[in-house]
């Protein structure tokens, strides 16, 4: 599994079940990092998707959603009530494990790889990812320039399991 994500200066992700920037730059490459690929998320960050209606949220890729709530169950959506099934789910496909918060702590010692984009900017925040900066089991491999986009600088970065 693969881990995706944007963090602020202090790993910050969200707030208030949004996230913390819409970088145009990022957005294209999550779309082409996990293109053709599932995806594995927690029911919030689903939430937070935009859903034109009649239209998958992310085209062209698998959406696997991890609730506990008997009732969820959005069509075109594969429905993982546990984190055994999540992890069962992923080691089944190649899958990208894109949040939120608790997801992320979950099911971080079952990924291999982190693309994370680094944002050089600390946003109030009330959901945040483990820093992967601190944790012996990552090693950074990979960094892109800084790069800026409307007053937002942010750089690509690549981890991998130690």
């Amino acid at each position: 599994m693969t881990l995706i994500a944007a963090v602020d200066n202090n790993w910050g992700i969200g707030f208030r079940g949004a996230p913390l920037f819409r970088l145009s730059a990022d957005l294209r490459r999550f779309k082409a990092l996990t293109g053709g690929h599932a995806l594995l998320m927690g029911r919030k960050t689903y939430d937070s998707l935009p859903k034109p209606e009649g239209l998958p949220v992310l085209p062209g890729r698998a959406h696997a959603v991890l609730s506990r709530d008997p009732a969820f169950s959005p069509p075109g959506v594969t429905v993982l009530r546990s984190l055994d099934e999540a992890r069962a789910y992923a080691q089944a496909q190649e899958t990208y494990l894109i949040g939120g918060g608790e997801i992320y702590a979950a099911l971080l010692d079952g990924c291999e790889l982190a693309h994370i984009t680094k944002i050089d900017a600390t946003r109030p925040a009330d959901t945040f990812m483990p820093n992967l900066d601190a944790l012996l089991a990552w090693t950074l491999t990979e960094e892109s320039p800084w790069q800026e986009e409307n007053g937002v600088r942010f750089q690509y970065c690549v981890y991998g399991r130690t």
